[in-house]
């Protein structure tokens, strides 16, 4: 069964969460817009998301949120601590002094081992008839203490009741010979057996507490140094954005986990966004000083992960695709079948045709940046003087303000008839399902992710990033021997000299340029992907 419902004019999936699990998930139902208002495509799409919930729910209910070895852990370690803490009054106590008292008033010394006798009768008859309830206050408080939130009806919970009955009765039997003066007798239950021999203790080292995630670290940076008097509005302007990026991009992790690796994969991330180098360097320093001021205030323990890893300044040369990277990546998952939509590198049944799809093939066959790729609308796609054209508006430059013809494969490929389902679901844009990033880029997320799945496909050379596809467009019209004056006009690059400047690409029409793009086939044939 499919689940989803239309509010407005837009479909939603909506999956009741099994009542058992509500407790560990936190909510009732998990509901997502499926962005589409075209039945048929929300259908698809909740299909995945279905498919998702059962795997994640079936997870869940296979997995303890705490296993039987944890539990005896916790039992153990009470055991432990109360027994030392009555060998303690026991040595420090004057003599004939009471240890135990009712209602504020000490009991008799001789009464003392009757009572504790009497209390493990009472836990030991708790557990013959499992009757859990004896434990309840103390199993609460180990969970509290260990930070743990488990159901109480769940069987996690269960047993570590269960677990403090056992650890009680051995207890009791150990303190009301004691009390007799009988140290000799020892614990029996196999549970306990181990826990009170000199030398052979088992201790359970105490959990290292997690470091602060990195947005509430970018957070308290800001306001010290707003406090401080260091910083005005107009740097933290600047400066919050690339804080917010790095933490992003790596998903918030606590600080104290952050690795070198994890800063290489954001520096691939930031080339892959088309940045240069000095600009990256910049990004370096500002996420450089966040780790400075974080080590000097105890924020975190490591050391400054960035040293040594910014870029040299000088821009190295990007690598073009070669004609095998080309097959590599239009044979891959991503275009042939996948296993899910977040899954693009596992072979599977599923084809989303999004912006994940598309727009590594537009940006090798118009050279497209992209950003210029990602930004685009529904009306950005449009027909000059007859031909089907990219319509780039809001480039940097003048000379990036330009229209570029779509190559004849892209409409083969169906990139009309997305743009017409698009203008049919009443969208503005071209990728709905694009969400804006921190620093206000289109591309943030989808750059992100395509850092990563090119290394997952074997394309992860560290000079071929995603500008390597406009490298490859204008490497190949370059080879085949297009001038350079129509090269740059169709990437948007101004033309040098007064001459060139004025007069260069001028006469050049939409169907000019059209000719001159669908010359090229940049080495890799897509029939597979028009079947």
């Amino acid at each position: 069964m499919v689940h989803i419902l239309r509010r407005g004019d837009v479909y939603h999936w909506r999956r009741r969460v099994p009542r058992e699990l509500v407790c560990r998930i936190g909510r009732r139902e998990l509901l997502k817009s499926l962005h589409s208002r075209h039945k048929p495509t929300a259908l698809c799409r909740a299909r995945e998301l279905s498919t998702a919930a059962d795997r994640l729910f079936t997870v869940i209910m296979n997995t303890p949120t705490l296993s039987a070895e944890q539990i005896d852990d916790l039992a153990r370690q009470w055991f432990r601590q109360v027994v030392a803490q009555w060998e303690t009054k026991t040595v420090v106590r004057e003599k004939f002094q009471s240890l135990l008292s009712v209602g504020g008033t000490p009991l008799a010394p001789e009464a003392e081992a009757s009572v504790l006798e009497g209390m493990r009768a009472r836990v030991q008859k708790a557990l013959a008839e499992n009757d859990l309830n004896p434990a309840v206050k103390i199993a609460d408080a180990l969970l509290r203490d260990a930070g743990l939130d488990i159901p109480v009806d769940s069987p996690e919970y269960k047993r570590v009741c269960w677990t403090v009955l056992r650890a009680q009765a051995e207890y009791f039997k150990l303190t009301a010979a004691w009390r007799n003066g009988d140290f000799g007798v020892a614990p029996t239950d196999p549970l306990f057996a181990a826990s009170l021999r000199r030398g052979g203790v088992v201790s359970i080292p105490p959990s290292k507490p997690k470091s602060m995630p990195l947005n509430e670290l970018v957070g308290l940076y800001i306001n010290s140094k707003q406090r401080d008097g260091q910083w005005k509005a107009g740097t933290v302007k600047t400066t919050l954005p690339k804080l917010r990026l790095f933490a992003e991009t790596l998903s918030n992790k606590p600080v104290d986990d952050v690795t070198r690796d994890d800063v290489r994969n954001w520096r691939d991330f930031l080339s892959d966004l088309e940045l240069n180098n000095n600009t990256i360097g910049l990004h370096f320093r500002t996420v450089s000083a966040l780790f400075n001021w974080a080590k000097l205030e105890g924020k975190c323990q490591i050391d400054n992960p960035l040293r040594g890893l910014a870029p040299p300044k000088e821009d190295s040369e990007r690598e073009a695709f070669t004609p095998e990277d080309l097959r590599v990546l239009f044979s891959s998952p991503l275009y042939v079948g996948h296993w899910r939509p977040d899954r693009r590198d596992r072979p599977g049944s599923c084809l989303e045709k999004d912006h994940k799809y598309w727009l590594p093939l537009i940006s090798l066959h118009s050279g497209l940046r992209v950003e210029e790729a990602a930004k685009l609308r529904v009306d950005d796609v449009t027909e000059v003087d007859g031909v089907w054209c990219f319509r780039v508006t809001d480039a940097k430059t003048k000379a990036g303000n330009r229209v570029v013809p779509l190559h004849p494969r892209l409409i083969d490929l169906g990139l009309l008839t997305h743009r017409e389902a698009m203008a049919d679901d009443g969208r503005d844009h071209m990728w709905p399902d694009i969400t804006v990033g921190s620093e206000g880029r289109y591309s943030q997320y989808f750059v992100q992710w395509w850092s990563e799945f090119r290394h997952l496909i074997g394309l992860g050379r560290g000079r071929l990033v995603f500008h390597s596809f406009r490298h490859t467009f204008v490497s190949t019209l370059m080879n085949g021997g297009v001038p350079e004056s129509t090269i740059k006009k169709i990437v948007g690059h101004a033309l040098q000299g007064i001459t060139a400047g004025v007069y260069g690409g001028k006469l050049l029409t939409t169907r000019d340029l059209l000719d001159v793009i669908s010359r090229f086939d940049f080495g890799v044939s897509l029939d597979h992907l028009s079947r």
